[in-house]
């Protein structure tokens, strides 16, 4: 993990609520990753998923933990960002599903959701991309990814049974 700058404010709160970057593969965790240039929202959301599993990547097949990999919802250029509405409209039916586990179903949901909106509303970011992740059979969750204009990154993910 590089160092936050300005950004640290954002990312501690983002922390308090779904905690610090692990490998444990279930529950949740925040990754940020300074001056990330030349690679794409998805690399870096897919390299995320990657490191956020630990073991359990190669303990079952990469095709297990791919299965229901997709991105289900972009923020469109110049759309206005308000993070919490469009998670509530995301299209994909499964994706929905999930959606609680970042702004219900955590201890202090109301501070989650403001911390949600510090960090993708922000200014500063110019892409937010949401991806499902699980295994296709018992665990389900999503990676919601932001890139901010200094080419930094921030991820949360919520994975669970």
């Amino acid at each position: 993990m590089s160092e936050k700058n300005n950004l640290t404010p954002i990312i501690d709160a983002l922390e308090k609520v779904y905690g610090k970057p692990n490998n444990e593969g279930f529950g949740s965790a925040v990754f940020y990753q300074a001056a990330i240039k030349n690679s794409g929202l998805a690399t870096i959301a897919l390299e995320t998923y990657k490191l956020f599993m630990g073991d359990k990547w190669n303990a079952e097949t990469e095709a297990t933990w791919m299965s229901t990999w997709k991105l289900v919802y972009e923020r469109s250029p110049g759309k206005a960002a308000d993070i919490l509405n469009e998670l509530n409209n995301i299209k994909d039916a499964n994706a929905k599903r999930s959606v609680p586990l970042l702004t219900e179903l955590i201890e202090n949901a109301e501070q989650g959701k403001l911390a949600l909106a510090g960090a993708y509303n922000h200014p500063d970011v110019s892409q937010v991309q949401l991806f499902s992740v699980g295994d296709g059979a018992e665990m389900s969750g999503l990676l919601l990814c932001g890139l901010y204009a200094d080419h930094s990154a921030c991820s949360v993910i919520c994975l669970m049974d």
